[in-house]
C-alpha cells in the first residue's frame, strides 16, 4: 500500500488524517483541503466497508486522481472481516438490525458493531502503522483524526476513546453546514457525490430505500440478500430485519413500479425517513 511519502523525509507529530467517507461532507472537506481552504492533512484514508453503493465506488475512482494531483495521498484500508453475520461469534449480527420477538411482539434493535469493526479499527490500524513507520512514540494526541461532521450534525461530535488520537472537526471550526458544503462544491464547479452508506444500512431513509429498489441491480440485490440472511440468526432476539417496519425488505419497500406504474408518489419526496412510512 502506497502512502505517498519518502523514506528520507523528516517526520513530525501529529499525524493528520482525514477519515474519508466519500459523502457530501467528507468530499467537500477533502476538496477544501486540496485548494488550501481548510487545514492540511497528511493522508486521506477511506475505510472501505466492502458494502458501499456502486455509485460511491465510482465517484471515488473518478475523483481520487484529482485529490492526488493536488498533493493529497489517498489510501483505502479494509477491516479483516466484512461479513454481516459473524458465525464465530455465536452468529452475531454486526449491523443495527431491527428485531421483533416472535411470542410477545416486543420490538427492539441490536447494538451496532459495524462502524467499529469496518471503519474505526482499520483507520486506527493505519494510524498505528504510520506511527511505527515514522518511529514516533504512541503518546496523547499524536494523531489528529479529522472527521467530516458539519454544523447541523454537531451532536455527533465525540472525543476519541484512545489517548493517542484526537478527533478534530474542521467543518465545525469553519462554521459550515451540509448545505454550506453543497454550496461550496457548486461555487468551485465540483460535483455533489451520492449519499455514502452500506447498501443494507438499517438507518437508510425511506426515499433512499425506494431509489435503491427502483434502480435494482447488485446494490438492491445485496440489500435483500443481507436482510434475508439475518432473519433467524439470533433466536433469542426474535426475527431480524434491516427495515424498521420489521418486514422483509422486498415487501417493506413499495414503489409504483411494483404495480405497473411509473409515477412518483408524494412520499418519494421525503429525504429524512423520519416518519418511517
Amino acid at each position: 500500500m502506497s502512502n505517498g511519502t519518502k523514506e528520507s523525509e523528516v517526520f513530525t507529530a501529529p499525524i493528520r488524517i482525514l477519515s474519508m467517507g466519500w459523502g457530501v461532507q467528507t468530499w467537500a472537506l477533502a476538496a477544501m483541503i486540496a485548494v488550501d481552504e481548510a487545514p492540511p492533512v497528511d493522508f486521506i484514508v477511506h475505510a472501505d466497508t466492502g458494502h458501499e453503493l456502486a455509485a460511491t465506488y465510482e465517484f471515488a475512482r473518478t475523483w481520487t486522481p484529482w485529490l492526488e494531483d493536488h498533493g493529497l495521498p489517498v489510501v483505502t484500508v479494509h477491516g479483516g472481516r466484512t461479513e454481516v453475520v459473524r458465525e464465530d461469534w455465536s452468529n452475531s449480527v454486526l449491523i443495527p438490525a431491527f428485531t421483533v420477538e416472535t411470542d410477545t411482539g416486543k420490538r427492539g434493535q441490536v447494538r451496532r458493531q459495524c462502524t467499529h469493526d469496518w471503519k474505526i479499527m482499520p483507520l486506527r490500524a493505519f494510524a498505528r502503522a504510520e506511527l511505527e513507520r515514522r518511529k514516533v512514540k504512541r503518546s496523547p494526541g499524536v494523531v489528529e483524526m479529522a472527521l467530516g461532521i458539519s454544523t447541523d450534525e454537531f451532536m455527533r461530535m465525540r472525543d476519541s476513546d484512545v489517548a493517542y488520537a484526537r478527533n478534530v472537526y474542521p467543518l465545525i471550526d469553519l462554521g459550515i453546514s451540509r448545505a454550506g458544503c453543497v454550496d461550496w462544491l457548486e461555487r468551485h464547479e465540483l460535483p455533489q457525490p451520492p449519499k455514502s452508506a452500506c447498501t443494507f444500512c438499517p438507518y437508510g431513509s425511506i426515499a433512499n430505500w425506494k431509489r435503491l429498489k427502483r434502480a435494482g441491480g447488485p446494490d438492491w440485490q445485496e440489500a435483500v440478500a443481507v436482510d434475508e440472511s439475518i432473519r433467524d440468526r439470533r433466536p433469542s432476539h426474535g426475527k431480524m430485519y434491516v427495515h424498521p417496519n420489521r418486514r422483509p425488505l422486498q415487501e417493506a419497500i413499495d414503489i409504483p413500479e411494483d404495480h405497473g406504474a411509473q409515477q412518483l408518489t408524494l412520499t418519494d419526496a421525503c429525504e429524512t425517513g423520519y416518519c418511517w412510512v
